[in-house]
């Protein structure tokens, strides 16, 4: 990877030189019954997000809840199934919960980097590349590949203008998005009126 001609400034890093050790979670099965905190799985995140209300609980030893508990800006990865390798940032700040044993958390040393901005990275087709075995085969993950991935890094204040550019890129996409599912659902409705009144001999198309 570290091929790669980087702008002046920024400079190839391991996730392990900036971040704490990769963490396990914990193994318990999940309940409907609120018994202790909300339990984070792997099928929980859907679309780059969680929604806390549809989270089932578990319950837990008081002396490993500080342990597992789920922080703002912890970064969770799959580790096996079907969506092995994407990742997953906690943004607001969540309810009481710990995360299940198929998920890896990576917890960032802030004083170094962005935790959007190495989210975003694992997004990338740069991540990816890591991640993949040789010949496109089913990606693997576990803590020690985790810790080992390179980071193109550029300084902090460099890090947080590039999240700001993104961010705001993402904010008018999902504006278009918006604006493009109102405008079809519109031409949907005028397509379904102007029908109605052709079987019913009211538009102007038969009257000629």
């Amino acid at each position: 990877m570290n091929n790669l001609k980087l702008p002046k400034g920024w400079r190839w890093v391991r996730l392990e030189e900036v971040c704490f050790k990769p963490q396990y979670g914990y193994t318990v099965s999940a309940v409907n019954k609120p018994i202790g905190p909300k339990l984070l799985r792997i099928t929980d995140i859907q679309e780059g997000k969680v929604d806390w209300n549809l989270v089932p609980y578990c319950k837990i030893n008081k002396s490993d809840i500080e342990k597992y508990r789920i922080e703002k800006n912890d970064i969770f990865f799959a580790r096996t199934g079907a969506t092995t390798g994407k990742s997953f940032l906690i943004e607001e700040e969540p309810p009481f919960a710990i995360f299940a044993s198929y998920l890896i958390r990576i917890r960032l040393i802030e004083k170094v980097v962005h935790p959007k901005f190495v989210s975003l990275f694992f997004q990338s087709p740069y991540y990816w590349k890591q991640v993949i075995p040789q010949g496109g085969a089913q990606p693997n993950m576990n803590a020690r590949k985790l810790a080992s991935l390179q980071i193109p890094l550029p300084p902090l204040p460099k890090q947080k203008r590039i999240v700001a550019y993104l961010d705001n890129i993402q904010q008018k996409a999902q504006t278009l998005q918006k604006l493009q599912e109102e405008t079809e659902k519109e031409i949907e409705r005028l397509k379904e009126t102007i029908l109605h009144k052709a079987f019913r001999g009211e538009c102007s198309i038969n009257q000629r």
